[in-house]
């Protein structure tokens, strides 16, 4: 059973039209929302409190903000963050690892989990399992040799 590709070809461009709707649906008042929070210093306020997740990740407490912000926001957010903090207080190498290792597993989550859930997923379930597995990850790539040899260079400078 076939069907003619003219069927086929409408079938793939109303559903990639929809979809790509659907995801304008959440993105736009989405990345509105973070321009206010970035405006009135909300994710500042929340870094602040998550500091004591600095010691259990092996980084320093300037380096949660912008992990804070990629991981929120996505990728683009958290680098521009990054490299905007870094020309204030510099951020150690080490961090720098530790914060691209987290935010390559869990990025976005705000975004991305609306996004599984327009395609049906548990967004809470996708959520907490990304966040928990980076958390475990990067805390344990923190204790290998390679990061030791990285904040003892870090120390000595």
């Amino acid at each position: 059973m076939s069907a003619p590709f003219d069927v086929i070809f409408r079938e793939i461009v109303s559903g990639g039209m929809s979809t790509a709707l659907n995801m304008l649906k959440i993105l736009i008042p989405l990345m509105i929302i973070v321009e206010i929070l970035m405006v009135y210093n909300v994710m500042e306020k929340v870094a602040d409190k998550l500091q004591f997740l600095a010691g259990a990740l092996g980084m320093q407490k300037q380096s949660i903000f912008p992990l804070l912000v990629g991981v929120v926001m996505g990728v683009t957010y958290g680098a521009g963050t990054l490299i905007e903090i870094n020309r204030k207080m510099p951020i150690p190498k080490k961090d720098y690892a530790l914060i691209g290792i987290f935010m390559f597993i869990c990025h976005g989550i705000i975004e991305t989990g609306f996004i599984f859930a327009v395609a049906g997923a548990e967004i809470f379930t996708i959520t907490v399992g990304r966040l928990v597995i980076a958390f475990l990850v990067t805390a344990a790539a923190a204790r290998l040799p390679v990061f030791r040899k990285m904040s003892e260079k870090t120390e000595e400078n």
